[in-house]
């Protein structure tokens, strides 16, 4: 298998590098249709001939078919745009291939998440559209890939070694965040991964764990692409996590990456799109007190994006209360970092989130947002939360500073600025940036005047 990091600039270069002719290539195409049931698709051994004298791009489905077969060859992603540039027919069928909802089978599910860590550029999600592709994604049974017969095996202790450096990644992300190195790491990983469920043969048992992993890759991917603020690429990975769990037979993974959609659109002020997802979520039968108690903290954080107070400390509570119940389980391995103190961090946000709202209740709702905020922003040196102990310790900061009181604001923001050095998150500098925002605007305070210029040092660069 060639080594392509960079996509081919045409089809005539694409097959130099896998050294094929064109009657190779219409032969790779049609056993590749016939493998997968699609035998009257095949095409005549000669085809491909004007492809590749006269530039020729096919109709129908055969450009994206011949752009999955090279793709196989060389190891990294190829889009039908890429083999015939500039041809407005590719420039469709690739543009088919991002859209989502399109990916019916697994084979579909692979090209998507490889044209996505390929880097392509995705048009914004509108809320509608993100609410019909969750709802599409956990109800649709997809297609698996049809049994391989290649010589090169996945077996159980390569996808065991796998997901245990899957869980060191996690744990990476959450000591130091979505930073552009760990993420472009995080991408080739998936990448490679993505490449095993293609290219290899394994037993059904193998292909369900590697489809996990899949799942659990993109999932990070994801959740990194909105802390770097990329949240049109975040959105995208998590659909298409959603749907990998699903094939997968994992309704826990798959309503967990429901619930992180959710948690991203009611902070992208889309409150009631929000809603829609996380009940989506709760429609899924699960024994799970555990999953439970983060898909209703996450309908808490829904709740609290739309101002509804009623709602929000209902779900917060019952939260804290199924949480109290749940025992390690099946889940555990993904939902680890969850525990009383994050919940209440999340409600502390979300009570600051209300407070902005109102006048009539401000003061005592960020009287209580300051005490849930506090444990998660104060853990002290241990490094395995730091990310979110930065992004709490912003929040707790802003919760003082609309209470008037400066001198806690400060000392809160200065803590939380000496965990910046450890952290790689735009969305913790976007935070940072935004008290810093704030704060300017009481300047003339001798203790906000002394430290804004530590602030200011603090962020330059970044």
């Amino acid at each position: 298998m060639a080594d392509a990091r960079i996509p081919p600039k045409s089809l005539v270069e694409a097959l130099g590098l896998v050294s094929w002719g064109p009657r190779d290539l219409a032969r790779a195409v049609n056993q590749w249709l016939t493998r997968r049931g699609r035998s009257a698709e095949r095409i005549d051994i000669t085809a491909a001939y004007p492809w590749v004298r006269s530039n020729y791009c096919p109709h129908g489905s055969i450009p994206e078919v011949v752009a999955t077969v090279l793709t196989d060859q060389l190891g990294s992603y190829v889009s039908a745009e890429d083999l015939w540039p500039g041809n407005a027919r590719a420039r469709r069928t690739t543009a088919r291939a991002a859209e989502l909802g399109a990916e019916q089978n697994l084979d579909g599910l692979v090209r998507s998440l490889e044209q996505l860590a390929s880097g392509s550029r995705l048009l914004p999600t509108s809320g509608p559209d993100l609410v019909a592709a969750v709802l599409d994604g956990i109800q649709t049974t997809i297609e698996s890939i049809p049994a391989q017969s290649k010589p090169d095996r996945v077996m159980t202790p390569q996808t065991e070694l796998i997901a245990a450096h899957v869980t060191a990644l996690r744990h990476l992300d959450d000591r130091q965040g979505g930073g552009a190195l760990s993420l472009r790491y995080v991408t080739h990983e998936l990448a490679g991964v993505l490449d095993l469920v293609r290219s290899a043969s394994y037993e059904p048992e193998v292909g369900r764990d590697l489809l996990t992993i899949v799942a659990d890759l993109a999932q990070l991917a994801g959740w990194m692409q909105f802390d770097a603020g990329e949240t049109t690429i975040a959105q995208r990975y998590l659909l298409l996590a959603i749907r990998v769990a699903r094939a997968a037979g994992d309704d826990g993974r798959m309503v967990n990456n429901v619930g992180m959609l959710t948690y991203i659109a009611a902070h992208t002020s889309q409150g009631a799109d929000a809603l829609r997802i996380i009940d989506a979520a709760n429609r899924v039968p699960t024994s799970s007190d555990l999953l439970r108690a983060r898909t209703t903290g996450r309908a808490a954080t829904a709740h609290a994006s739309i101002g509804d107070l009623g709602a929000f400390r209902a779900a917060a509570d019952r939260s804290q209360e199924l949480l109290a119940s749940a025992t390690t389980d099946e889940l555990s391995p993904y939902l680890y970092y969850l525990s009383p103190d994050q919940l209440s961090a999340e409600a502390g946000y979300g009570l600051l989130t209300i407070a902005m709202r109102t006048e009539l209740y401000r003061q005592p709702l960020l009287k209580q947002a300051v005490e849930l905020l506090t444990p998660l922003s104060s853990i002290g040196d241990d490094p395995a939360y730091q990310r979110s102990a930065l992004l709490h310790g912003c929040q707790l900061a802003r919760a003082y500073l609309h209470r008037r009181d400066l001198e806690a604001t400060v000392e809160t923001a200065r803590v939380a600025l000496g965990r910046l050095s450890e952290v790689q998150s735009g969305r913790c500098v976007a935070s940072l940036r935004e008290l810093r925002r704030s704060l300017a605007q009481r300047r003339r305070a001798a203790v906000v005047a002394d430290f804004l210029p530590e602030l200011d040092a603090a962020l330059e660069g970044r």
